[in-house]
């Protein structure tokens, strides 16, 4: 069942009008030297006078032989044609001037004004017939009469209720947690406060690893960091190669230097060489200075250096 001086359309719009029933005090529609006092969905509160069943009177003229009923009161509401606004028609008023066997009605069509925030008030248009009238057809202003939708407006409490809720929720479970931290757990500054940490994901690159043949080269024919070598002559120190450990790219390019036990053994051999070299030529040497008779000076000498080059050549 509708309810009292409501209005809804298929389409879910819905007009109410209840709020413009007045309990202090009548709508007046002031015309020349006439009142027209009306009231919506309820009786006048004015005082009448000579008029039957004055609690259902809906609005009226006053008049010196007894005041005149414009309408009975009654609680529909109805849609104009014309304009697709609501109306409130009232009927079954005082006789007609002109007609006594016809009663008296009055139309009022609601316009939404959102620019008035008051109540407004009604305008007579028109009267039927000019002379003596006996219907009465007036407009009214207000921002009760814009549509509403009861759907939406549900809709939209209860989105409010929820949000309010999680707004609680969210200021006690922050507020618990940061006394908990600071009076419990003794945390100051921001730490007392129960921020949200995220994570940062670590990202470990790819590492390509090589394959590298007896030359310190990979698969693909170029030298690689780590696992290069270089190759020299023989030195006079004996050392033979110096490579870099094959872990030295994991290390930080610390390369550590060994000697194979191949190269310490050559190492050894050519020490003992030149041990062997050298008392050859002491010996060669003292046998040449016995050998030469009768010469000293440049024969000594001569003698001397063959023996120094002739040891040279049988190493």
């Amino acid at each position: 069942m509708a309810s009292p001086c409501t209005l809804t359309l298929d389409d879910g719009t819905h007009y109410d009008l209840s709020p413009l029933g007045s309990a202090q005090s009548d709508y007046i529609a002031q015309v020349g030297e006439t009142s027209y006092n009306l009231n919506i969905c309820r009786g006048v509160v004015g005082e009448l006078h000579a008029v039957e069943d004055p609690d259902t009177v809906g609005g009226y003229v006053r008049k010196d032989q007894g005041d005149f009923v414009l309408g009975r009161v009654h609680t529909n509401l109805t849609l104009s044609p014309m304009t697709n606004e609501p109306m409130y028609v009232i009927t079954d008023g005082s006789p007609c001037p002109l007609n006594p066997d016809a009663r008296a009605s009055t139309a009022i069509r609601f316009i939404c004004s959102p620019s008035d925030f008051n109540a407004g008030k009604p305008l007579l248009v028109a009267t039927l017939p000019p002379q003596d009238p006996c219907h009465f057809y007036f407009e009214w202003r207000s921002h009760v009469a814009c549509p509403t939708n009861p759907k939406s407006s549900l809709e939209s409490g209860h989105y409010i209720a929820f949000g309010a809720i999680l707004a609680i929720a969210i200021i006690t479970w922050f507020g618990g947690h940061t006394l908990y931290n600071r009076f419990y757990l003794g945390r100051r500054g921001s730490a007392q406060f129960p921020l949200f940490h995220i994570p940062r994901p670590k990202i470990s690159l790819p590492t390509f690893k090589s394959r590298s043949n007896g030359n310190g080269e990979g698969s693909s024919g170029g030298p690689k960091w780590g696992s290069w070598r270089r190759r020299s002559q023989r030195s006079g120190n004996g050392y033979t190669s110096i490579r870099a450990d094959e872990n030295d790219e994991e290390e930080g390019f610390a390369g550590r230097f060994s000697l194979d036990d191949d190269e310490l053994d050559a190492d050894a051999e050519d020490l003992t060489g030149v041990n062997e070299t050298n008392a050859w030529r002491n010996q060669a040497a003292t046998n040449g200075s016995a050998g030469v008779n009768g010469e000293a000076g440049a024969g000594a000498g001569k003698g001397k250096n063959v023996g120094v080059h002739q040891g040279l050549v049988d190493i």
